[in-house]
């Protein structure tokens, strides 16, 4: 564990000293170019649940500028979160870049030369790595924003805080607030294609819920690139408890999700129940995902990116965090619920409260018709 600390103290001292030589100044003083329509890169590679969590970003660089042409610069991995999503007029795909330990100098310098050639009049870093801060730098960018995590934010000419305590959604809105654009009404958002509703319908209709109220579960979770956390799983006895109460006191039925890489969480689940679920197991895409969470009545997971999922799609959401901080990754979405997990029982109770809504009885999320979630009703879903 010491060799990390040092690491990390090394590249904060690394990042202050080259702030020294570095420091970021617009040509005029101001955070935006007096441009009517600028041309706006934003920066976030990775993870999924995080890109999800920065479209609140993109959310409202199109409402305060409607006109202004938005790239997001998004790794590989990642680019599912923000498919169909209005608020993007463009991809530019990062490749690895981002991933921490998965990319070289040339794979840097490529992108740098890729975004240089573009000539965008604004950067928006919202990633907290001094690397990720100096892209816009080399690339010639003149306007640059961004996250300053404990001074790595080099070259930025507007620089805002990231405290360890606060949201990550609201850290990345901070950067937005800096420069004095509105971030009323934001949350994430997902926008699933017709295609994916088609089938995720189907889906449904094939295994007799098409009139159910169905409660997504996702076991899984804990594996992204370049990091893999197990931890972040709860309990498997855990969830079947409280699939086992959804089924038995209430008329809602459980569905079971996961990638592959999800197996076990969901079997372990699956095992221990007594009642019968629908396993849906590697039968969707993400953004398949996204449509089947659209049109189901509610979600139960871990801190993983299926629960950020369902918050941008506007869905009651539930999560339990075992191993990270619900303060700081709680979806972003005005129905998200987090609940740190503690003795089984007791979490049960929690978990089947929050889901049941603040009456705790079969009178409010799990019992009341869901029609399809449309983004709060001001734009359409599955728009393409």
């Amino acid at each position: 564990m010491i060799w990390p600390k040092l690491r990390d103290l090394a590249v904060t001292a690394v990042s202050h000293a080259l702030n020294l030589f570095l420091r970021g100044r617009s040509p005029d003083g101001r955070s935006l170019p007096d441009v009517q329509n600028p041309d706006i890169l934003v920066i976030k590679p990775a993870s999924i649940g995080d890109v999800l969590m920065a479209t609140s970003v993109l959310e409202c660089l199109r409402r305060t500028l409607p006109g202004a042409q938005v790239t997001l610069a998004v790794g590989s991995w990642s680019r599912v979160a923000v498919a169909n999503n209005p608020d993007v007029d463009g991809l530019i795909d990062c490749g690895d870049v981002g991933t921490p330990g998965r990319y070289g100098l040339w794979e840097y310098v490529g992108l740098v030369r890729a975004l240089r050639r573009r000539h965008f009049d604004v950067a928006i870093v919202l990633d907290r790595s001094p690397l990720m801060a100096l892209l816009p730098y080399f690339a010639g960018v003149k306007y640059r924003l961004g996250l300053d995590s404990g001074g790595r934010g080099i070259g930025l000419t507007t620089a805002s805080p990231a405290p360890p305590d606060r949201n990550e959604a609201e850290i990345y809105l901070d950067v937005l607030r800096a420069a004095g654009i509105s971030t009323k009404r934001a949350r994430a958002r997902f926008y699933p294609s017709l295609q994916d509703l088609e089938y995720a319908r189907r889906l449904l209709e094939e295994w007799n819920l098409g009139e159910s109220r169905v409660v997504v579960i996702a076991p899984g979770g804990g594996r992204n690139p370049g990091a893999v956390n197990l931890s972040k799983r709860w309990s498997p006895e855990g969830f079947a408890l409280v699939a086992d109460r959804l089924q038995t006191e209430t008329r809602a039925r459980v569905v079971l999700v996961g990638q592959e890489s999800d197996e076990e969480a969901v079997w372990g689940v699956a095992g221990f129940m007594r009642t019968e679920a629908v396993s849906l197991l590697g039968q969707t895409s993400f953004g398949q995902l996204g449509a089947l969470l659209q049109i189901s009545t509610a979600f139960l997971g871990n801190d993983s990116a299926p629960g950020h999922l369902s918050a941008a799609v506007g869905i009651p959401t539930v999560t339990v965090f075992s191993d990270s901080d619900p303060g700081r990754f709680l979806p972003f979405s005005p129905v998200a619920t987090g609940i740190a997990a503690g003795l089984l029982e007791e979490t049960c109770d929690r978990l089947l409260q929050a889901l049941l809504g603040e009456s705790g009885s079969d009178g409010d999320r799990i019992s009341r018709t869901q029609e399809p979630h449309a983004g709060d009703g001001d734009r359409p879903g599955g728009a393409e």
